[in-house]
């Protein structure tokens, strides 16, 4: 009895082994046709899901994105990021995935909800669901992932407070990504039990309240992401706390208070960004202990006092330093670019005193430098050496003085050269000319003497030059009409004799026309009529002119300011000047013009101060004497078919003129109660300029309704009124980019930064085939840069900047088709992948490439904060 007990009880172990491999094999089973049934309810299956097959269900493990385990033979991983899917996860049966460890759809299109099934994949280490378009609140399910070492969930639309129970059993966790979402509430105290967190990027939601004191306790943390939120309050003390810290990004948020000594703890710490928030105070003598610090931005706080004066003395390797926008007096440390590594450096719109630091002649990696608007001192000629890298540099409106060095020549990548409102004296030198890739050249108010040297017609890049307010003579050289893509020319309140050059008039690009408070005399040209692109001014005014004016000027449609005053013009005032529809301003006054005033344009309603000083002006203008009516005297009788055949169709005429003019003034005035946004993206879209505000308008009211604390004067946003420059920066402009900017073939130059522009960047915007320059940065742009911005391999732009946006995503490997490409300037972005392997090579036109984000891999030079 007891043999045959034993003999079942084998049999029965037998064929439970027995049995153990055809369980595996069926849950293998369910997992295959748990994966081909999720396919089927796909909007788009993608081609490498075929082979996902019902005829190849014992072959689970070689599917395309499938892992398994190689003991069990059950899945263990899935992976199908960045296959294009199209669809939801609510019909995805998580349930037979036991053993699922990893589970990727980042990059894709996958919508709705996170499943709470999800939160039954207990043995769960790495969870992707970034890129995708998933809304809703992060289930509470969650909180059972408790072996997560990895989540990413950033680039999608979830929202909701981050629950702490959820968060409180992630206690694995080594990286938790979840910027670009529209979270909200408070960041919850118990992130403070992730104790093992290396990098933790809330960026880009509307986390609100305070900076939690508990996040000192994530010791081995060394990228910490919290900017673009609405968080306030001080800085915690416990921050300071976080020894390994190597990124720490704060910016655009409302942290207040000062940054303390302890911020010299952070040994570590490569970048520091603190922008746009409202921190005050000075800057902590222990910053200088940061010795690997390689970027550090504060611009727009309201910091005050010097920069510590053995600032980047013992910074080996510090790239990137903005301190821009704040109250920061004394003087530039000694030292600051004495590890020779500085690329960029921006201190404009402070209150900064003396002699810039000598280190600077030296500082060869320099590439753009912005001093304006400050109170410096000093030689100019001493404070710079030749600095072949340097592509930007802004030093106006300060205290220079000295002469403009030669050496300024060998700068050969320069672009933008703007010295215009300090004390420099002696003469532009002719060797400015060998600057090939100059396109800007500001050099007005100040005390520069001698003659217009005839080698800038060489700068065959040069859209505007600005030489005005200052002592120059002599003729304005012929060679500079081979400016042709010269866009703005102001050479006014000069002592400029000679004649006008009629070649002026061939200049095809030009918007901007001021040669006035000279000693120019002869007669106006002719061919001033033909600048067709003439758009905002052409102010001739207080020479020796005489002559005409000439009739052809009424073919300039699409000017606005017209100014001849103070010369000795004689004749009529052409008619033809009535019909230019985008007139609103002029002055013919102090001259020697004689007859009627034209009626209609902007003649209708002008004040006769435009027109005094010409005694033999008449007309209707209010102040100016009526001109004489002749009357025929041969009879007082009319004939009554002459009252019912003339007099009746006269009275009809005028009848129907009268109701066309109440409505064309009923247009008008639709026109002008459009709110400030409509007319910015009329007056920078429509091409015809009887429809189109005009930019003085908008100008005047932007700045009408700009915030104090950002309010820029008024000459700031005046080169917005060009046909081909579009400069509307630092406003607070709402609203998407309209996609009419793609009708606007002739734009060269697009600023719109400093806004609170959002949406994504519009496919039109990728037609302007003559850019030159794009500038978004600081607005709140979301979605990709699309493939579509490099199809123009013809594309003329050269400086690209979007930094401190929204934008996500990899950068276009069609990027490298745009070859004239010199700058482009992407940090504060969370930009993912790689960068295109042949950006940059372009033979002869080194890229300055500026990025810093959080997860791309960076294989080019790097700089940022501008």
């Amino acid at each position: 009895m007891a043999a045959s007990q034993k003999l079942y009880a084998a049999l029965f172990h037998v064929l439970l082994l027995s049995l153990f491999p055809l369980k595996a094999k069926s849950s293998a089973r369910t997992q295959a046709e748990a994966l081909i049934q999720w396919r089927d309810t796909l909007s788009s299956s993608p081609p490498p899901l075929t082979s996902w097959s019902r005829s190849d269900l014992h072959n689970l493990c070689r599917w395309t994105a499938v892992s398994c385990n190689l003991t069990s033979r059950t899945v263990s991983g899935i992976n199908l990021s960045s296959l294009n899917i199209t669809g939801t996860l609510a019909r995805f049966n998580f349930t037979p995935f036991t053993d699922l460890t990893g589970f990727d759809i980042q990059n894709n299109s996958v919508s709705g909800t996170i499943p709470s099934a999800i939160g039954s994949l207990s043995k769960l280490t790495y969870l992707a669901l970034a890129g995708n378009k998933l809304s809703g609140e992060l289930p509470l399910s969650l909180s059972n992932l408790s072996k997560l070492t990895d989540m990413g969930l950033s680039e999608n639309s979830l929202s909701g407070k981050i629950s702490p129970t959820l968060i409180a059993n992630w206690t694995e966790l080594t990286s938790l990504q979840i910027q670009n979402n529209l979270f909200s509430g408070n960041i919850p105290p118990e992130i403070g039990k992730l104790t093992r967190l290396q990098y933790l990027s809330l960026f880009n939601n509307n986390f609100s309240g305070s900076i939690p004191p508990e996040i000192g306790n994530l010791k081995e943390l060394s990228n910490l992401d919290l900017s673009r939120n609405q968080l306030s309050g001080p800085l915690p003390p416990t921050l300071w706390n976080l020894t390994k810290l190597q990124i720490l990004n704060l910016f655009l948020n409302n942290i207040n208070g000062k940054i303390p000594p302890q911020v010299g703890n952070l040994k570590m710490l490569k970048t520091l960004d603190l922008n746009t928030n409202q921190l005050h105070g000075e800057l902590p003598q222990t910053i200088s202990n940061i010795t690997s610090l390689t970027a550090i931005n504060v611009f727009a706080n309201k910091f005050s006092g010097s920069i510590p004066s053995d600032f980047g003395k013992y910074m080996p390797s510090l790239k990137f330093a903005s301190f821009s926008n704040n109250s920061f007096s004394g003087e530039l440390p000694p030292e600051l670019c004495s590890g020779l590594s500085l690329q960029q450096f921006a201190v404009h719109r402070n209150n900064f005193t003396g002699s810039l630091p000598t280190c600077f002649r030296n500082c060869s990696g320099l590439t753009r430098v912005r001093l304006e608007k400050n109170r410096f001192t000093g030689n100019i000629s001493d404070a710079f050496g030749v600095l072949p890298n340097l592509v930007y540099v802004a030093l106006n409106d300060n205290q220079f003085i000295g002469e403009i060095s030669p050496d300024w020549g060998e700068c050969k990548n320069l672009t933008n050269l703007m010295m215009d409102g300090n004390r420099i004296s002696g003469e532009i030198p002719p060797e400015l000319g060998k600057l090939p890739e100059l396109r800007l050249l500001s050099l007005g108010s100040n005390d520069l003497t001698g003659r217009i040297p005839a080698a800038l017609g060489n700068l065959s890049m040069l859209f505007m030059l600005n030489l005005s307010n200052n002592h120059l003579i002599g003729e304005v050289p012929r060679s500079l009409t081979s400016l042709k893509g010269l866009q703005y020319l102001d050479l006014s309140n000069n002592k400029l004799t000679g004649n006008i050059s009629k070649e002026l008039g061939s200049y095809e690009k030009l918007s901007s026309l001021d040669l006035s408070h000279n000693n120019l005399s002869g007669d106006v040209p002719f061919e001033l009529g033909n600048l067709n692109s003439l758009q905002y001014l052409l102010d001739l005014s207080s020479n020796s002119l005489s002559g005409a004016i000439p009739q052809n000027l009424g073919k300039l449609s699409q000017l606005e300011i017209l100014n001849v005053s103070h010369n000795h013009l004689s004749g009529r005032i052409p008619a033809s000047l009535s019909s230019m529809v985008s007139l609103s301003s002029l002055d013919f006054s102090y001259n020697e013009l004689t007859g009627p005033l034209p009626t209609g344009g902007v003649f209708q309603n002008a004040s006769a101060r435009y027109f005094v000083g010409n005694p033999g002006l008449c007309g209707k203008a209010e102040g100016l004497s009526q001109c004489p009516t002749t009357e025929s005297s041969k009879s007082s009788k009319v004939n009554k078919k002459v009252l019912i055949g003339v007099v009746v169709p006269v009275c009809v005429l005028l009848v129907i003129a009268t109701i066309f003019a109440v409505l064309l003034c009923f247009r008008k005035t639709k026109i002008v109660s459009n709110g400030e946004s409509s007319k910015v993206a009329l007056a920078c879209t429509q091409t015809k300029p009887e429809a189109r505000p005009t930019m003085h308008v908008v100008a005047q009211e932007l700045s009408a309704r700009t915030q104090p604390s950002l309010a820029e004067p008024l000459d700031s946003i005046t080169i917005s009124r060009f046909k081909t420059i579009c400069f509307l920066y630092s406003n607070t402009l709402s609203g998407s980019i309209p996609p009419e900017i793609g009708n606007f073939k002739e734009l060269s130059n697009l600023d719109l930064s400093g806004n609170q522009i959002s949406g994504p960047l519009p496919p039109t915007l990728w037609n302007l085939s003559n850019l030159q320059i794009l500038d978004l940065f600081l607005n709140n742009i979301n979605g990709k840069i699309p493939p579509e911005v490099g199809n123009l391999t013809m594309l003329q732009l050269q400086t690209l900047d979007l930094n401190t946006n929204q934008l996500h995503g990899e950068l276009p490997h069609t990027l490298s088709n745009i070859t004239p490409l010199t700058s482009i300037s992407l940090f504060g972005n969370d930009f993912s992948g790689s960068i295109p392997n042949d950006l940059g090579k372009a033979p002869g036109r080194p890229l300055v490439f500026v990025i810093i984000n959080k997860t791309i891999i960076v294989k080019q030079t790097i700089q940022g904060f501008f």
